[in-house]
């Protein structure tokens, strides 16, 4: 075994006996989405350069290298990073090309050199071409009369191979018909498209992020088979946990209270637990403390001049501060405000009122972002507002409207999403100042017209017509159950979020047009007439839409079923003496939405014959009702009617 810590740059390094990471055909294919995507840019700007990215295993079968051939390591464990960082580097190369018609001559001769040689190293760190290979070498295509070698090469499943060289032949990096049919709605093209859209708008910015990129670190380990590789993967994913953020500042914080402020140790030790009784997660501890400094830093004693924003890179230097001025202030706050921000991030446990039905929304939708300004506004006393219940209860719901918004059209940016809520916390804390008091239209106006202004409801609109649950599984399921909300009374509210013994929900997201690569006969002979191909074609435009989709209790009983059978599944019983429909014809509300086809008005638990025509009509129907739903007010509604005209 071999284990070194290289960087980005070193792993696919442009110079000398360069080496391959191909990922092996029995490989799982490319899983990652919106959500690691966004990730993985933010953990990149926010850090410093040398940001740590984790191990990488690979098997190399030790064979000697011939003169000029290239090593190529098998990928056991990191290839969705590495498959991820290839397509990110392939997307700065894209904005890279862009610049070129903006430098001309009169431009420094070095900027200019400097520029050609960013291009040519992401080249090289993406592709290797040869004029000739040796007989032992393997892992190459053929380019005309060039052998090249992918540095990174995805896996074959799902038609990521081919997707990813499609890519490359669109930046004119590979020549010849590498054209992926439907690349353009699948994994790897959607990630491709994602970092282009979220680059840096500069030339600085670009250079900026590709230095982090190239200077992010691994723990590169090379075995020899493939029973050593799993055997070390295994291992590695079963050892202990490495301390967080909190148990660093909590020790800090103990150590400082015995000695500065003489408190028993075991009493703060009992003190610290019932503040982790409130965040009972490392993920919610981390991103507390980094709102707790992010939302107090308009009071003179919390800010701290050298930190304009607490980020995971320097959470603890901020806190050691803290702890260094006054631990047991910051100790008893930190308490307190831990039991409001548990508050935000376990609603279920309140009693239920419209202030913990919209956090329980905030939650479902992934809007952890919110809390910032929410730890802010809820610890604000009463004469801070015209009137505190009515103002928080309107910033409650409008907040569950604007993230369902930013999450479907991915706007504003994740990573922008911190300084938005700083400014409207700054802006509420400038009003206070000026002894005016705050009501909920002042600080909605506070987010929407300033750097958190929203997308337009017709980019939502468009965000949902599209394939939303491959895009953003989590929204397509909220916004399903929050059709049949509507139609929730005393009679009918069946409990969409309910969740068996095991934890996992009994509601799931059921396809209609079933979604597998194995489209059955019937499915081929009802949406396309027995034509195969063209099944497939509207199984990828059509299948991930709402449209396409409901929600069902019996997921796996529906399966790959026949239309008329998913209609009528039941379940016979015989002690009551009749059956219980559990297909579509359940009574779910989301079944019965109406819809117009061949004009008559049908819905899905009634119609025939299941088609691209009803899957799009049914489609149209869904997202006008949300947009009724998620409009922020009536003008919005008019201009997508006028639009539509």
């Amino acid at each position: 075994m071999n284990a070194t810590d290289p960087s980005l740059a070193n792993i696919l390094q442009t110079q000398g006996n360069l080496e391959h990471y191909h990922v092996p055909k029995y490989q799982r294919e490319y899983t990652w989405g919106k959500t690691e995507w966004e990730q993985l840019l933010e953990d990149i700007e926010e850090n410093d350069p040398g940001y740590f990215m984790g191990s990488i295993i690979c098997i190399d079968d030790n064979h000697e290298l011939g003169p000029g051939e290239s090593r190529v390591y098998e990928v056991v464990d990191g290839q969705q990073r590495l498959t991820t960082l290839s397509l990110l580097l392939m997307a700065i190369y894209r904005a890279y090309l862009e610049w070129e018609e903006e430098l001309t001559e009169e431009d420094d001769e070095e900027e200019i050199e400097d520029y050609k040689l960013r291009l040519s190293n992401i080249r090289k760190q993406l592709i290797h071409k040869k004029n000739s290979i040796n007989k032992t070498e393997t892992g190459y295509f053929k380019e005309k009369d060039k052998f090249c070698f992918l540095r990174v090469q995805p896996s074959t499943q799902r038609a990521n191979y081919n997707d990813y060289l499609h890519i490359l032949a669109e930046l004119d990096l590979i020549k010849g018909n590498f054209n992926s049919k439907f690349c353009g709605i699948r994994r790897i093209y959607k990630a491709y498209n994602f970092f282009y859209d979220h680059l840096p708008k500069t030339l600085e910015g670009l250079n900026e992020l590709l230095h982090k990129i190239n200077s992010l670190k691994f723990i590169h380990i090379a075995v020899s088979s493939s029973s050593d590789a799993f055997t070390l993967f295994e291992s590695l994913n079963n050892r202990g946990v490495p301390l967080s953020v909190m148990d660093i500042i909590k020790n800090k914080m103990l150590a400082n209270l015995e000695k500065q402020h003489k408190m028993n140790i075991d009493d703060a030790y009992d003190e610290w637990q019932s503040l982790l009784e409130f965040l009972p997660e490392y993920q919610e501890q981390e991103r507390f403390l980094r709102h707790y400094y992010n939302a107090f830093k308009v009071y003179p004693d919390i800010k701290i001049e050298k930190y304009t924003r607490a980020t995971k890179s320097n959470l603890i230097k901020i806190f050691e501060q803290f702890i260094k001025k006054n631990a047991k202030q910051l100790f008893d706050d930190l308490i307190e405000k831990a039991e409001t921000y548990n508050y935000f991030i376990q609603p279920e446990n309140y009693d239920e009122d419209s202030q913990t039905k919209s956090l329980i929304d905030l939650k479902r939708i992934g809007s952890a972002p919110s809390y910032l300004l929410l730890l802010y506004l809820f610890s604000l006393e009463n004469k801070a507002f015209n009137d505190r219940e009515k103002s928080l209860d309107d910033v409650l719901s409008f907040l569950v409207k604007y993230y369902i918004r930013r999450n479907i059209t991915d706007f504003p940016n994740t990573r922008d999403l911190d300084a938005i809520n700083i400014e409207v916390i700054e802006n509420c804390q400038k009003q206070l100042d000026d002894n005016k008091k705050l009501s909920g239209k002042t600080i909605i106006d506070f987010l929407i017209k300033g750097k958190g202004k929203p997308a337009s409801i017709e980019k939502l609109k468009e965000g949902l017509e599209d394939n939303l649950f491959y895009y953003n599984s989590g929204m397509a399921r909220y916004v399903l159950a929050k059709l049949d909300e509507v139609t929730h009374s005393r009679e009918y509210k069946p409990d969409l979020w309910a969740r068996n013994e095991k934890g996992l929900l009994v509601w799931t997201v059921e396809h209609i047009f079933p979604q597998g690569n194995n489209i059955p006969k019937h499915w081929i002979d009802m949406i396309a007439d027995g034509d195969k191909t063209k099944a497939q074609e509207i199984q990828e435009n059509w299948v991930h839409c709402l449209g396409n989709l409901t929600l069902s209790g019996y997921n796996s009983q529906l399966s790959n079923a026949s239309f008329d059978t998913k209609q009528d599944l039941h379940q016979n019983k015989k002690f009551l003496g009749y059956k219980i429909n559990i297909g579509y014809k359940n009574g779910l509300s989301l079944n019965n939405i109406e819809f117009e086809y061949n004009g008559k008005t049908t819905n899905l638990s009634k119609i025939k014959k299941w088609t691209e025509e009803t899957i799009e009509s049914r489609n149209n129907a869904m997202v006008d009702s949300l947009l009724r739903l998620f409009a922020f007010e009536e003008r919005e509604l008019n201009e997508i009617k006028s639009s539509d005209e």
